[in-house]
């Protein structure tokens, strides 16, 4: 033994995990566990209603899991493992899932026929259709001439120009000079009784924005959504530490996306310091969120705040398709990791992510009361319907794949994608990350409300109204394996 490593023995620390502690109950005030605020900041000026966010995997998160964690107050990371295309057409398709005042409606030529405008419905079963059409000028291209539907075209020909099936602008459009009130948008669909309304600049016929009956619907029954100054769905996107990852930053701030995740396996290296530090200083990308990780010291989150990262990603090796403990022998287990980031990270304002080794919605609990702001979900999310992936029939049930990002397979798929076909994958690469499969487990929503009911709960225990209290107030008491058997469910029978 080195003597540097003789000197540390009589001092080395005693990692924790979640299942080494208990949060101790406290006397509460709280009557009704629904008055229990969630709420919570992803980064530095990011808020979110629910503490959870969809990991950036690609057995996880994809656009559809992401819209869906959104409208659920939470946010997903899109994973990086495909084109740089392919990922800002995921952004995309997240920001146009919903929006209050579309300003680039979906647009068709006056003179097109009934099959061109198919193309584009949803109905037709087309990915990332619409329900409405804005008809243009096809000489002036921003002069709308009128709007025109599904159900407009019902009874047209194929060959039908659609300039004979519109709806003429006289009988839709309003003129503005100043952007709607969701409330005077609501007024305005009621006192027209019409589901699309295009809204022009004053005194012109050309479009500033279209409004839509079902971005209001949406709006209105989930006000709890995490939503962008336009009333889009909040988006963000991982992204790698290699020379053409900073060409995808860029690609991905232009189409849309929120927050950026600087994700490699060890956050704590001058390839992620750089590439947070490029971020936040060049024009094109200065103004996004950034996140960086996966790091598990103080010290790590010292070094990427000073960066300039908005946010930090805490975790090595916690995670459920993770082997870096065992592959690297290295880590810290997850629950003093997150204290120990917390501590540093809270003294400048900056939120931790707690990413990996949540197993149940009491573990949300813990890492939150521990310090963190948002727990990242991989496992527990993976094999939802909006999760990517078929369904596999194993054994008799159906099942849905789940991979470690680090992995063989992942790795393989990435190079497939990328068309690296000459290239052996596997010559140096030492996986991290193994594969696996999960239940299929319905959608995504009660999922997430059963998590969040979990943590309301805890919250409560700790005699808090809110994260913030919970935090404040939150005491731990380390337990044997016994007191871990002891808090599972027990064999009544041999009672």
């Amino acid at each position: 033994m080195s003597a540097a490593a003789l000197q540390q023995l009589p001092t080395l620390p005693q990692g924790l995990t979640y299942d080494d502690v208990l949060l101790i109950p406290q006397r509460s005030p709280i009557r009704s566990r629904k008055s229990v605020s969630t709420k919570t900041q992803l980064t530095r000026r990011i808020q979110l209603h629910i503490p959870i966010v969809a990991s950036n995997m690609d057995t996880v998160c994809e656009d559809k899991t992401a819209v869906a964690m959104a409208r659920e107050g939470g946010i997903g990371i899109l994973h990086r493992f495909c084109s740089v295309a392919e990922q800002c057409a995921m952004v995309q398709r997240v920001k146009r899932a919903q929006s209050f005042l579309i300003e680039q409606p979906r647009t068709i030529r006056a003179t097109a026929t009934k099959t061109e405008a198919d193309e584009a419905f949803a109905w037709r079963g087309r990915k990332g259709g619409v329900q409405c059409l804005v008809v243009v000028d096809g000489e002036r291209g921003r002069r709308v001439l009128g709007l025109v539907t599904p159900g407009d075209l019902t009874f047209a020909g194929d060959g039908d120009a659609i300039a004979l099936h519109m709806t003429p602008l006289a009988q839709l459009a309003v003129s503005y000079d100043v952007d709607l009130s969701l409330a005077q948008a609501r007024a305005l669909m009621q006192e027209r009784r019409a589901k699309h309304i295009p809204v022009l600049k004053r005194g012109t016929d050309e479009l500033r924005y279209l409004i839509t009956l079902s971005d209001i619907v949406k709006l209105t029954h989930n006000p709890a959504a995490s939503l962008d100054a336009k009333k889009r769905l909040l988006v963000g996107a991982a992204i790698g530490v290699k020379a053409d990852d900073f060409a995808r930053a860029r690609a991905l701030v232009e189409a849309g996306a929120d927050v950026l995740v600087v994700d490699i396996a060890h956050g704590h290296s001058d390839l992620c310091i750089d590439m947070v530090r490029r971020l936040k200083t060049d024009p094109a990308t200065a103004s996004v969120e950034v996140i960086a990780g996966n790091i598990a010291t103080g010290e790590a989150a010292e070094d990427l705040i000073a960066a300039g990262a908005d946010g930090l990603k805490v975790g090595v090796g916690p995670g459920s398709i993770c082997i870096t403990r065992l592959v690297a022998g290295a880590g810290v287990p997850q629950l003093s990791a997150v204290m120990d980031c917390a501590r540093a990270a809270h003294r400048h304002g900056v939120p931790i992510i707690a990413d990996g080794g949540v197993k149940t919605s009491g573990d949300i609990s813990k890492a939150i009361a521990a310090g963190a702001d948002t727990v990242m979900l991989g496992n527990m999310l993976a094999g939802t319907d909006e999760a990517p992936g078929r369904v596999l029939v194993k054994d008799g049930k159906k099942q849905k794949m789940v991979r470690g990002m680090a992995g063989y397979d992942a790795n393989l798929s990435k190079a497939a994608r990328e068309q690296r076909r000459e290239e052996d994958v596997f010559a140096e690469l030492v996986p991290e990350g193994v594969e696996g499969t999960v239940p299929c487990k319905g959608p995504l929503a009660p999922i997430l409300r059963q998590l969040v009911g979990g943590l309301r709960s805890g919250i409560s225990y700790c005699g808090a109204h809110n994260i913030a209290e919970m935090q404040a107030r939150a005491r731990f008491v380390r337990m044997s394996g016994a007191g871990l058997r002891e808090s599972g469910s027990h064999d009544i029978s041999k009672l």
